[in-house]
């Protein structure tokens, strides 16, 4: 990917000094409406990042500041030149052969070219027990056959570290008021009845579970079996399929001779299940035999766990919760007719405030993106696939919910055990499961969700039956109530956090990093904006160390916007600090809807969108413009020493110094963005000109016809006195445009040429190749004619001149102030010259 390395540091300053300068309110009701004209389906495409280079530059004396101003002149014009050899980039990144890209569906490196889970590539920890890692089955693990528990023995403990199992002794149940027994007992003796329809199912269920007979109604259940089943159908459940379940949960104290342990909010704990001890405490589930799951309050034992006992799927009966039922029987005829023989890890990961990364400060790269408006997340084998999780897990899984979390459960419902020992999760907690399997597939979304039938998952498994499908469960922030506020600091630090627990790679995991697998995360009914979560999710990536590949489920607007993004990010080599810092300044402003977040970044991080809308609105946009400021120690002192956005969690109240008060105006005419747009003119002379010579053609007869619409609005400004000024100061302006080697013009010029080595330099920088001097005395012709049809340009590089002057004379300093000191002596020099 092209780089220009004499602008990068040039631009890195552009990067600090523009994050401290809030937009007028101007600018910021500009870039609203072109953003709102981007929502509304308006292609948007991106300038060249060499537009506004020149911002922001360091400040040097005398000679050094003149060869800079060229260098950034010439650099500025070959990256318009070079920008054909960009589009190739973009071409490559973007997987397109042919010039089809219209047709893809996807954008960036193909999917198959980021690392992902395989034999080669374990990024998985071993299954070693340890006291950080509880594994509930003997190793090693045989393919093909069932693990046998660990210990062999049955093993009771009964406190608020482990999961209160039915099958303690300890789980008592008052058989009447004067006798308590044990309630393993009671459910032994209730589920061992034979179960003809589902009266029978749900009075046995209530005869321990006695306090709730008048809560528990299984409505949902009734209808989907007796209204919704074939008679053949109905019939198989309830003498093949139910009787093996029954037979699964009683089987518990065998299957899992010891408690599985809690994972507790700020704690880094793993535990290893086999798929069958899974099945029977899912089973146990369906049955709703879990003791002091059930009570609600505050105050109870469970109140910080999500439900696990099945009472509440069964009550409701619309639609989407009798298809989640379908894909929970289905699973269990699944694994009643053929055992699973595979082993699942569940990792609760945390990160302690100590570890947190200071985003601000980060200087990686921003990883390989794939970005993709079809497919789904489950569909990238081998990465780590994100869960938009519920801070409880599983969300509405239990209920009505039926949006991304709660589908993949019920397809995978070995996930839906993490409800069983998964307190809820902290803003800097994740879980990651390894190794879940597939049983169904599905179709539809929330109410439109469907069960359509098995799933076969070929999954490979790793040497302890772990399959290599990872998924890690991450709970977004809920902005339901009040969108705006997740554009502010703290709240997108709180996300990349978030997200940095979920894709931080486990201790002990070999291989390469895995790409990961995410899409509109905490987007849905959260309101989350999908723009800023994709640049959240991109930078926590880039600073792991992962690749990221990223679903739009659909949305074709959402992945150019990105990719178009994308592409600028890494053009400018844009660093996850850089980006960070531009995402909270853009939040700093605290009325931000988000409209505006992809052209806010971009201009804060030195270059702009372009669009037909901000074309319009540029006629009637005013200027930003700076105080007037005689001398550079009163702007100095004025100006203060503003601290870097990431050093305060609110917005610097002095920065306002550096601009006029609202109604007031100042005497120069000439903004810092006026000053960009003329050396962009100038920019793009040079690019005609080198084109048409390039292409063999001779010198145009009419120069004027390559003007922009911006050019020629500089023109009709231009007032009759300045065009007098336009022939005398010609030359000098031809000599700033083209860097000719011509001498004896007048003394400014020879200012700008400290030596002839920087003057050969500037020339071949500008010159295709130095055996075609007479074609460069043409281009160099032409360009004076360009220059002096252009009065705006001539009056600008008689400021720059005398601009210059001063700096040589100047106190060379690098506060914070430097911003307001620099446009103080443009100013000082526009007044002298008029």
């Amino acid at each position: 990917m092209y780089t220009c390395p004499p602008k990068k540091k040039l631009r890195q300053t552009s990067i600090t000094e523009m994050l401290k300068k809030p937009l007028s309110q101007e600018e910021e009701k500009k870039k609203h409406t072109s953003s709102s004209s981007m929502e509304r389906g308006g292609h948007v495409k991106m300038k060249p990042a060499g537009t506004s280079s020149t911002q922001g530059g360091k400040s040097v004396r005398g000679k050094e500041r003149s060869v800079e101003m060229r260098d950034v002149l010439a650099n500025a014009a070959e990256q318009r030149i070079q920008s054909a050899g960009s589009q190739s980039v973009k071409k490559t990144m973007m997987g397109t052969i042919t010039n089809n890209t219209e047709d893809r569906e996807w954008r960036g490196v193909p999917l198959s070219s980021l690392p992902c889970l395989s034999a080669d590539n374990l990024n998985v920890p071993d299954v070693v027990p340890s006291p950080d890692h509880a594994v509930l089955v003997r190793l090693p693990v045989s393919p093909g056959t069932v693990p046998l528990p660990h210990p062999s023995s049955h093993s009771d403990t009964w406190d608020q570290c482990h999961v209160r199992m039915p099958c303690s002794p300890k789980s008592q149940y008052p058989k009447n008021k004067d006798m308590v027994v044990p309630r393993w007992s009671v459910i032994t003796e209730a589920l061992s009845r034979k179960i003809n329809s589902v009266e029978d199912l749900e009075r046995a269920v209530l005869e321990y579970n006695s306090r709730y007979i008048s809560k528990w109604k299984f409505r949902g259940l009734h209808h989907l079996l007796e209204q919704e089943f074939e008679e053949e159908e109905r019939a198989s459940f309830f003498n093949k399929t139910l009787p093996v379940m029954v037979q699964l949960a009683l089987s518990l104290p065998d299957l899992v001779t010891r408690p599985p342990p809690l994972l507790l909010q700020g704690t880094t704990h793993s535990v290893t299940l086999s798929q069958m001890q899974i099945a029977s405490l899912l089973a146990n589930a369906f049955f709703c035999t879990f003791p002091r799951r059930n009570a609600k309050g505050n105050d109870t034992e469970y109140a910080r766990y999500p439900d696990i006992n099945f009472n509440r799927l069964f009550f409701h009966k619309e639609q989407r919760s009798l298809e989640k039922i379908k894909c929970l029987l289905h699973y269990f005829q699944r694994v009643t007719t053929k055992p699973p023989t595979g082993t699942v890890t569940f990792t609760r990961q945390a990160v302690l405030p100590r570890d947190v990364p200071k985003w601000e400060a980060s200087r990686q790269s921003l990883p390989s993106l794939h970005v993709s408006s079809a497919g789904l997340i489950e569909e990238a084998t081998g990465l780590l696939q994100v869960d938009f999780a519920n801070k409880y897990l599983g969300g509405g899984v239990l209920g009505l919910g039926c949006v991304q979390e709660e589908i993949r459960f019920v397809l995978c419902p070995e996930l839906i055990i993490s409800r069983l020992f998964t307190q809820v999760l902290d803003k800097t907690d994740a879980l990651i499961i390894t190794g879940c399997e597939q049983f169904s597939r599905a179709s539809g979304y929330s109410s439109s969700f469907r069960w359509e039938g098995p799933h076969e998952d070929k999954t490979p498994m790793d040497q302890w039956g772990r399959r290599l499908c990872q998924v890690t469960a991450i709970d977004a922030l809920h902005f339901t109530k009040q969108p705006n506020i997740q554009y502010e600091p703290f709240y997108v630090n709180r996300e990349l956090n978030k997200a940095y627990a979920g894709f931080k790679v486990i201790e002990g995991s070999g291989g390469i990093p895995t790409g990961v697998a995410t899409g509109n995360w905490g987007c849905g009914a959260f309101k989350g904006n999908p723009r800023l979560k994709a640049l959240i999710q991109l930078a926590v990536c880039g600073h792991i160390g992962r690749d990221l590949a990223y679903f739009t489920f659909g949305d074709q607007q959402l992945r150019d916007d990105l990719f178009t993004m994308y592409i600028f990010l890494k053009e400018n080599n844009v660093t996850v600090g850089e980006l960070t810092q531009a995402l909270n300044h853009h939040g700093y402003r605290g009325w931000s809807d988000g409209s505006d977040l992809f052209q806010y970044v971009c201009h804060s991080l030195g270059g702009s969108y372009d669009s037909d809308t901000d074309q319009e609105l540029s006629k009637d946009s005013a200027d930003v413009r700076v105080k007037a400021t005689p001398d550079v120690k009163e702007a100095e002192d004025a100006a203060g020493h503003p601290p870097e956005p990431s050093q305060t969690k609110k917005p610097p109240t002095d920065i306002a110094n550096c601009f006029p008060e609202p109604g007031r105006t100042t005497r120069c005419p000439l903004s810092e963005e006026k000053i960009l747009q003329v050396l962009s003119e100038c920019d793009r002379i040079f690019e005609n000109e080198k084109a048409k010579k390039k292409q063999g053609a001779g010198p145009t007869s009419d120069d004027s016809s390559h003007k922009t619409e911006t050019q020629r609005k500089m023109e009709e400004q231009e007032s009759e006195p300045r065009r007098a000024d336009k022939t005398t100061h010609s030359t000098s302006d031809s000599n700033r445009l083209s860097e000719s080697p011509r001498k004896g013009e007048d003394q400014k010029s020879e200012l700008r040429r400290p030596d002839k080595q920087a003057q050969s330099s500037d020339s071949n920088r500008l010159s295709e190749s130095p055996r075609k001097a007479e074609e460069q005395k043409s281009e160099f012709r032409r360009a004076d004619k360009a220059a002096q049809n252009t009065s705006e340009s001539s009056k600008l590089f008689r400021l720059l001149d005398e601009y210059d002057r001063q700096m040589g004379q100047a106190p060379h300093s690098t506060s914070a102030s430097e911003p307001r000191r620099r446009f103080s002596l443009l100013e000082g020099a526009h007044r002298k010259l008029n």
